[in-house]
């Protein structure tokens, strides 16, 4: 087998392509003639559902033609078979499985495909609220129509009637010969009218349905009242005894309506008055906005300031003051009697704070305050006042100067007489006879000058203090008690 395969290779190829293209011209023709494989096949097959329509005549209706059943211009079937049955023809509707959804408000019309009369099924499925149709279901003849043919039309009139009909045909004919591009001008301008015909009758299915809704929902309103009629009459019982006691306040409600006017007119006025008050508010309102952000994180602050405080004045403070209650009561005449010596106390301290602070001022540069030559001027007395006799101690030392600081207790003395009795009683050489050289004339100078300065700056002191204290006299006595600050003193405490 396989040796004369080999042998007749061509014949063998020729017969193969011959096989395969009769399988496909036999598949593409079946295919044209509505031949479909059962659903047990892969890929290519297809199952149907059958339902049956009921109509007047099934004229031209010829199953096994192609015959199909569309809806919205889709084939989804075929038409299979014809029967008749009390005088009504039942076509058979062979549905495929995926289209197989029809209601029992479904409608189809035979119509004509072609002018030859080849018909088809057009269907209206229906609205899945009216159920489905059961599977081998029956559309009645009351939701079918056949197709009308012109001849029934004609049939229907009377012989005057067809024949006035032939006339306005033939009428018609003539005045159309030759007048082809005035009609087609005269029937475009009637396509804006079915536009708006279409839209309006669009319009007219919405409303119907709108009215079918609204009678379905007032049929459920009625039925319901009905169902609650015992509710109803007590509802209306109770809006009489209202009605009743509106009636009975007619004329206070008429004094009411009366002073409204005025009332109404006086609130104008005050919307109106309050017009700049508001003009001033807005942006006052605008400017206070960054204050009241920046307060928001203040009272945030304050909040936790607040929550971390509250342990300690109700744990520490509140119990102290408790118990400081008896203490602060025993206090209470003893501090009556401070407040009353309180003004010369404060006096008093307030001189003392300024003692104070002079001396333990210590001047800026290389020049010592009080405390310093204190601490030496008590070495100095302690030595002066080491050696004594029968009549007490003996004061002694010995003075060290130089020609300006001569100058100085000399000039000195001369403008203070109490600094020239201390001077006088140091018993110091005088300028001319220790500085009586030309090397010495300017250590002189410096000190004159040195004292004329101390001497002004002792006078301004003087007439400040006595100026100030003309002043102090005047002032009320809690004035006086403000302490006194001296130069580089801060707080009434030395620097």
């Amino acid at each position: 087998m396989k040796s004369a395969i080999t042998k007749h290779i061509r014949d063998f190829i020729a017969l193969g392509v011959v096989a395969l293209l009769a399988v496909l011209i036999g598949g593409y023709i079946l295919s044209n003639q509505r031949f479909y494989l059962p659903a047990w096949v892969p890929i290519v097959g297809s199952d149907f559902v059958d339902y049956y329509a009921q109509f007047s005549t099934a004229q031209a209706v010829m199953p096994g033609q192609g015959q199909t059943v569309i809806v919205a211009g889709v084939t989804i079937g075929e038409i299979g078979g014809v029967t008749l049955k009390d005088g009504t023809a039942i076509v058979e509707m062979k549905i495929r499985e995926k289209y197989a959804h029809i209601y029992n408000d479904a409608t189809a019309l035979l119509r004509p495909k072609t002018g030859l009369s080849d018909m088809v099924i057009e269907m209206n499925p229906g609205a899945p609220s009216s159920g489905e149709l059961a599977r081998g279901g029956t559309l009645p003849v009351s939701r079918t129509l056949p197709n009308v043919n012109a001849d029934q039309i004609l049939a229907g009139l009377d012989a005057d009637t067809r024949a006035y009909l032939q006339l306005l045909v033939n009428g018609g004919g003539e005045g159309l010969s030759g007048n082809s591009n005035e009609l087609s001008a005269t029937l475009k301008r009637f396509d804006p009218i079915t536009v708006y015909l279409a839209r309006i009758g669009k319009e007219m299915g919405r409303r119907q349905a709108y009215i079918k809704q609204g009678i379905h929902n007032f049929r459920l309103l009625t039925e319901e009242l009905g169902a609650r009629d015992t509710e109803l009459a007590r509802w209306v019982r109770s809006s009489n005894d209202v009605f009743k006691v509106f009636a009975d306040q007619q004329y206070s409600l008429r004094a009411t309506l009366s002073l409204l006017p005025g009332a109404l007119d006086a609130v104008n006025h005050a919307v109106i008055d309050s017009n700049a008050l508001t003009n001033q508010m807005g942006p006052a309102l605008s400017k206070l906005q960054p204050t009241a952000v920046g307060t928001a994180a203040s009272l945030k602050s304050l909040q936790s300031f607040a929550t971390e405080t509250t342990p300690v004045l109700e744990d520490q403070l509140r119990p102290f003051t408790a118990e400081a209650g008896p203490t602060v009561a025993a206090l209470r005449p003893a501090a009556a009697d401070l407040a009353a010596t309180a003004p010369q106390l404060d006096t008093s301290f307030s001189v003392l704070n300024t003692l104070t602070n002079e001396l333990a001022y210590n001047p800026p540069g290389a020049q010592e305050g009080y405390l310093f030559w204190a601490a030496w001027g008590n070495h100095l007395a302690a030595n002066m006042l080491s050696a004594q006799d029968a009549g007490g101690p003996i004061r002694r030392g010995t003075l060290f100067s130089s020609c300006d600081a001569l100058t100085i207790y000399e000039d000195l003395g001369k403008g203070n007489p109490e600094l020239g009795t201390l001077i006088t009683l140091l018993n110091a050489p005088t300028v001319a006879e220790v500085c009586s050289s030309s090397a010495s004339a300017a250590q002189v100078a410096r000190g004159r000058q040195i004292a004329r300065r101390s001497l002004a700056q002792q006078r301004a002191n003087s007439s400040g203090a006595a100026s100030g204290s003309a002043i102090e006299a005047e002032q009320p006595a809690q004035a006086q008690r403000a302490p006194t600050e001296a130069p580089g003193v801060q707080g009434g405490e030395p620097r």
